[in-house]
């Protein structure tokens, strides 16, 4: 088998099958029907304990990325469909969700189990792959679609010299994520300290807890524990900050309006704008969706552990959905065989169909893909500058939530790709660093408003360095490089 082309293109941390194996699915067999092209071939996963790299032939994912991203800004009906399906999979997915949890599993049989199971894997598939597709095509980590835009903008401005400022400002969200109303809420139940009995306190705060625990469950749990939001209610008595958001984002929005105004914004450049916004609001949107999905499921797999005797409900998220029944009736795959898949496997999608390799077959896979991971003379890597800035740190991976409790102020903060539960690391950071992302992604964003230097799509940041290396990062150039290596 050969692998000539072939990249790495994204990794997934604390991942599992449950996650990525309707992705593969999507690129071969749905985009072709839903309008996303028919470029690719081949798409292929590994997975080596729960971290997953996301291999495509670069060729292919050039066409199909271009393809999409093209499609996506300049046919307005195609467009307005993806978007309309991508809202119903995701309203669709969240209930069928809220359903499964709020059942008895234990009392259902076999039987019922299996009816619940296909009510929400169908959402969980399409809500996965029109994700992929309305986010900007496939992945953006090569940053098609937010380069597009971009560029375009730029280009109907003709080229201003404080475009960046302007474009920092006009692509910030001005509408309240789930986590800042989260937060919002939270300040306004501490203001009614003084007024409310501590039981009416703790009840109103339990249902906080019902409502959002789920935001930073990430792919494997667990969820915001109760204490947690008890923490936070007691910071929001001393600040009201929280309490601000709604009018904050009304300042902001008034400032883009009367900016895009000074500039005399065209009809296309507003609607670039507000596409832009479109794609950030939609990927935090969709992934806060995603951690909902599977904290739900939680509940059925740590069932099928009681019912099947496995020690580790984790290891049933290595099944794949579709095998979900099957499992049910003859606990097939073996637990074993999920096992190995948890340590090393490839999940690998063709157009003649899709397979899961484990054990020899999958080392010696794995191994033709060693090269494209060989870093070790590489000293520096470049990538977009996302928020202008010099800065000198050590260096501070950070992939997982339970990575941050290393980060110190100061550090500076690498990763794949940054996701709202990694914000209070992002906060102590004295730059910003990702492999992946464009100047629309999560990364960019928000080291804009944190007013933190930041590069984003180094590709290969997090290989390149490692903990407690001395890194200068030059964000004005895009150049990251080691001073001193630990």
């Amino acid at each position: 088998m050969k692998f000539d082309n072939f990249e790495i293109y994204e990794r997934i941390y604390s991942s599992h099958w449950f996650l990525t194996s309707y992705n593969g699915i999507g690129f071969i067999f749905d985009f072709p029907k839903i309008g996303g092209g028919n470029f690719l071939k081949k798409v292929i996963y590994v997975m080596e304990n729960q971290m997953c790299r996301y291999i495509f032939n670069h060729k292919e994912f050039e066409l199909a990325a271009n393809y999409t991203a093209d499609k996506l800004i300049n046919n307005n009906k195609w467009r307005k469909e993806v978007y309309e399906k991508i809202d119903y999979f995701t309203k669709q997915y969240f209930d069928a969700g809220e359903n499964l949890r709020d059942s008895n599993l234990s009392l259902l049989s076999n039987k019922e189990l299996i009816k619940r199971i296909r009510r929400i894997i169908v959402f969980q598939h399409y809500h996965q792959v029109y994700s992929v597709l309305a986010n900007g095509v496939v992945l953006d980590g090569r940053n098609h679609m937010s380069n597009k835009i971009r560029d375009e903008l730029r280009n109907n401005l003709n080229f201003p010299p404080k475009f960046e400022n302007y474009w920092s400002t006009l692509t910030q969200i001005t509408r309240m994520s789930l986590r800042q109303k989260k937060d919002y809420e939270i300040s306004l139940l501490a203001k009614k300290v003084g007024i409310l009995t501590q039981k009416q306190i703790e009840s109103k705060l339990k249902k906080l807890h019902k409502e959002y625990c789920w935001l930073d469950y990430n792919n494997m749990g667990p969820a915001t524990s109760f204490d947690a939001f008890r923490q936070q209610l007691k910071m929001a008595k001393r600040s009201d900050k929280d309490l601000n958001v709604p009018k904050r984002l009304a300042v902001l929005k008034k400032k883009q309006r009367q900016l895009m105004s000074t500039l005399k914004f065209n009809r296309r450049s507003r609607f670039l704008i507000a596409l832009a916004q479109q794609v950030i609001w939609q990927k935090g949107y969709r992934k806060d969706v995603q951690y909902h999905g599977f904290y739900c499921y939680e509940p059925l797999l740590q069932e099928l552990v009681r019912r099947k005797k496995v020690s580790d409900w984790q290891t049933l998220s290595f099944l794949f959905p579709w095998e979900l029944e099957g499992y049910i009736k003859s606990n097939k795959p073996t637990t074993a065989e999920l096992e190995q898949r948890r340590k090393l496997s490839v999940f690998m999608v063709t157009r003649a169909g899709h397979s899961i390799m484990v054990g020899k077959k999958a080392k010696m896979t794995v191994k033709k893909f060693g090269s494209l991971e060989n870093f070790t003379s590489v000293t520096e890597v470049r990538g977009q500058v996302a928020y202008t800035g010099l800065v000198r740190g050590k260096v501070k991976i950070i992939q997982t939530p339970s990575d941050m409790v290393k980060m110190n102020k100061g550090d500076v903060l690498m990763s794949q790709a940054t996701s709202p539960d990694l914000l209070p690391a992002m906060k102590k950071a004295g730059a910003i660093v990702t492999n992946t992302g464009g100047l629309i992604c999560h990364a960019a964003i928000t080291s804009r408003e944190l007013k933190i230097p930041c590069v984003v799509g180094t590709a290969k940041a997090t290989l390149v360095f490692k903990d407690g290396d001395l890194v200068e990062v030059d964000a004005t150039s895009g150049v990251v490089k080691i001073v001193k290596s630990e």
